[in-house]
């Protein structure tokens, strides 16, 4: 199953791309329907995630919150 994020920023990975996926990535976000730690869960129950996939999603959220809050400061 194709990653529904990957989907909807475009489906590209192009390093120029990176760089402006800010704007898709809130709306993205702004369109999420739903409680997102309750779909992270179904996704680890029903084997669609493994554990390591959710560490380092984990991982990189966290990161970006650090950074973000170190922003807002």
């Amino acid at each position: 199953m194709a990653n529904p994020l990957f989907q909807a920023l475009g489906g590209k990975a192009a390093q120029s791309e990176q760089k402006n996926m800010a704007p898709r990535l809130l709306q993205y976000m702004q369109n999420f329907q739903g409680n997102p730690l309750e779909a992270l869960q179904g996704k680890l129950n029903s084997g669609e995630m493994s554990q390591q996939q959710y560490n380092q999603l984990r991982g990189v959220a966290e990161n970006i919150a650090r950074k973000m809050m170190g922003v807002l400061k």
